[in-house]
């Protein structure tokens, strides 16, 4: 499923994208920290260093910087810019009725010192705009290869694309319906001894 359920807790907002836990990446330690807007404001305010620390909309952006790009980056072999943003289609007026431009914003464009940039975007869950968006930015900047999306599935070995991870939920999906077919095919609905 790509569209993730939000889970409910008593008490607290949904989850959703927009209070996703913020981040702190300190390039000193590599140390990574969550935080909450008020407290992302706050440091902004106090403590920001654009040379020593990176701040992230999402942990699990945070941790694909670190975790990923961070060690290539150190090593010379790319370089990132972030959340580079694009207009997928201009505002217009029709008519007097305005409507406002679409836009898209992925995590990271890297650019590798051999070879073409491509976009990065890093996935907990997708929202129901997020493909017709990819469709979108792809069919408009056909100089550029085909949007990466990325999501961190631990079951199946950390980062992977999103079209990998569809593709091992239908894997593991189909595998249980044959267990649970051939469960219901022994008499009395006994499993395989």
């Amino acid at each position: 499923m790509r569209f993730g359920a939000r889970k409910k807790t008593e008490g607290a907002a949904p989850a959703s994208k927009y209070n996703a836990s913020k981040a702190i990446l300190y390039l000193d330690t590599e140390k990574l920290v969550k935080v909450t807007a008020p407290e992302l404001k706050e440091f902004k305010e106090t403590k920001y260093d654009e040379i020593r620390h990176i701040l992230f909309d999402s942990d699990m952006e945070g941790r694909y910087y670190r975790d990923v790009l961070l060690p290539d980056i150190k090593a010379g072999l790319i370089r990132v810019e972030m959340q580079p943003k694009f207009t997928l289609l201009e505002k217009q007026d029709k008519e007097g009725i305005k409507h406002q431009a679409i836009t898209y914003t992925p995590d990271f464009k890297i650019i590798p010192f051999t070879g073409r940039a491509f976009f990065v975007d890093v996935k907990g869950a997708e929202d129901q705009k997020f493909p017709l968006k990819r469709k979108m930015f792809d069919a408009k900047f056909p100089e550029y290869p085909p949007l990466v999306v990325m999501k961190y599935k631990k079951k199946f070995g950390g980062w992977i694309t999103i079209e990998e991870h569809d593709k091992q939920m239908r894997a593991e999906n189909k595998q249980k319906k044959a267990v649970s077919a051939a469960a219901s095919a022994q008499p009395n609905g006994e499993g395989p001894r």
